[in-house]
C-alpha cells in the first residue's frame, strides 16, 4: 500500500456505495494509467465507461486538492468516481512501478530537450493532460 502518496480511505470516505464500487470496476479493468505518482502530485487518465479519457490530478495526499475533467466532477467535487479509482489504483501500484511511472514524465522531457524542441517543459505539462498528445509524443498513435 502506498499511503504515502495518497490516503486512499480519506479519499473514499462518505462518498456512494454506488460510486464506490464503479470505481472499483475501473480500477480493476486497468482504465486507470498513471502519469505521474510523486509526493503532492499525482495525475492520471482514467478510461470512462463512454471509452472518454478523463484527466484526474491530485495535489495532496487526501484529495482535498484534486481534480478531474469529467463533468460529474463538477457538480459532485471530490465525490469522482474517476478520483476514487485513481486513489485505490495508487494505493495498488508497486512501489517498484511507482519509481518507474515518476521517471516516465522525466524522460519524456530528455526526449524532447534532445530533439531540439523549444520548449520541452510545456510540451510536457500539456502531454501531462492531454492522454492523445502523451501518446504522439511517446511514439505510439495518437487515436
Amino acid at each position: 500500500m502506498n499511503e504515502a502518496l495518497v490516503d486512499e480511505a480519506a479519499v473514499r470516505d462518505g462518498m456512494p456505495e454506488m460510486r464506490l464500487s464503479r470505481a472499483d470496476n475501473y480500477q480493476q479493468k486497468g482504465w486507470v494509467e498513471l502519469i505521474q505518482a510523486e509526493p503532492g502530485r499525482i495525475t492520471a487518465h482514467v478510461t470512462g465507461e463512454t471509452g472518454n479519457i478523463y484527466v484526474v490530478e491530485f495535489g495532496a495526499r487526501d484529495a482535498s486538492d484534486c481534480r478531474c475533467s469529467c463533468p460529474d466532477f463538477a457538480e459532485n467535487g471530490l465525490r469522482c468516481k474517476h478520483v476514487a479509482a485513481t486513489a485505490k489504483q495508487v494505493a495498488l501500484t508497486d512501489p517498484d512501478d511507482l519509481r518507474k511511472i515518476r521517471q516516465r514524465l522525466e524522460r519524456l522531457r530528455d526526449q524532447l530537450d534532445m530533439e531540439g524542441v523549444d520548449d520541452p517543459d510545456a510540451d510536457v505539462d500539456r502531454a501531462r493532460r492531454d492522454p492523445a498528445l502523451l501518446k504522439a509524443l511517446e511514439g505510439g498513435p495518437a487515436d
